[in-house]
């Protein structure tokens, strides 16, 4: 029976993520948020914007950083929250999202990706900003908080990637787990990822559609690149000079084992929340312990105390 509803089944498991993402946007758009295009590094990076709230500053802009196989609509359940601090830019990073991709290649290495988050602060926002990334997000601000700090604020990173660890051998079951040669490995994806939530259900309808998304070259092809000296190392970490925030989901079991310890250990003195039986993705699990996790981080960390 199961080979003989496949047919049937495949084709929505395959458009429901589509869908979904096409519905997000729609939706975003119709409550204020602009979209916008600009070339950056030679890549056409598509972002979305949000004005900061009555009340909220212009001064302090707020870029959120998507992770791995993901898009900018990931943000949707926090974006009008966190516009209540400053104006909110959303970013596809190269080769995800409506983004394009480095001439000449279908994926963007993670030099690439920061050189492109750094473009949009210079080009486009004109002032430090406040980095928010999630996964591979995360992983994009600590390098460019490490590289060029007096291009941000601060940061703050969710389940962040980008761990050294004992190299690259301890990436190894990573690399295998995103490769997803069958549906099978994509529920083992789910399990890791997600913790019991009504997310899980829905996705588990959209399993076909999000085995492509991690199929596809921008994904496949920037793991197989990344070098041991594109990871983070304990120093590069102790190094970071502007104020540094982490928010973990605990039931995450997608990244290596030790990647929650590697950063709470090796960030300066970070703000740090844990989520109980939250996973992968807390933005879209918890958005409003997220936003109100950012909303305190920037109260006491970001902005000048008032007395001064």
């Amino acid at each position: 029976m199961k080979h003989q509803l496949t047919p049937f089944l495949d084709p929505l498991s395959s458009a429901l993520i589509p869908m979904v993402n096409g519905i997000t946007r729609h939706l975003l758009l119709r409550t204020g948020v602009a979209e916008e295009e600009r070339t950056l590094l030679g890549i056409p990076v598509h972002f979305y914007r949000l004005d900061g709230a009555p009340g909220s500053d212009p001064e302090l802009p707020i870029i959120l950083i998507h992770g791995i196989a993901d898009s900018a609509l990931t943000w949707a359940f926090v974006l009008h929250g966190l516009a209540k601090i400053g104006p909110v830019y959303v970013i596809d990073l190269p080769g995800f999202g409506l983004s394009g991709y480095p001439q000449g290649r279908r994926y963007a290495r993670i030099n690439e990706h920061v050189g492109v988050v750094r473009a949009l602060i210079a080009q486009v926002i004109g002032r430090p900003a406040l980095l928010i990334g999630n996964s591979l997000g995360g992983w994009i601000a600590a390098r460019l908080a490490i590289e060029s700090p007096a291009s941000i604020c601060g940061m703050v990173v969710i389940d962040p990637g980008g761990a050294r660890l004992a190299g690259r051998p301890s990436w190894e079951p990573f690399i295998q787990t995103v490769a997803v040669p069958d549906l099978r490995a994509v529920r083992r994806v789910f399990r890791q990822m997600f913790g019991l939530t009504p997310l899980l259900l829905a996705l588990y309808l959209g399993q076909r559609g999000f085995q492509t998304l991690f199929l596809r070259d921008s994904v496949t092809h920037f793991v197989a690149a990344a070098s041991e000296d594109d990871f983070l190392s304990p120093e590069d970490l102790a190094g970071i000079s502007v104020p540094s925030g982490l928010i973990w989901g605990q039931t995450d079991r997608f990244l290596p084992a030790g990647s929650f310890e590697f950063f709470r250990d090796n960030l300066p003195a970070p703000a740090l929340l844990t989520l109980v039986g939250c996973g992968h993705l807390p933005q879209r699990e918890r958005p409003g312990q997220v936003v109100k996790f950012v909303k305190k981080f920037v109260a006491e960390r970001v902005l000048p105390p008032v007395a001064a």
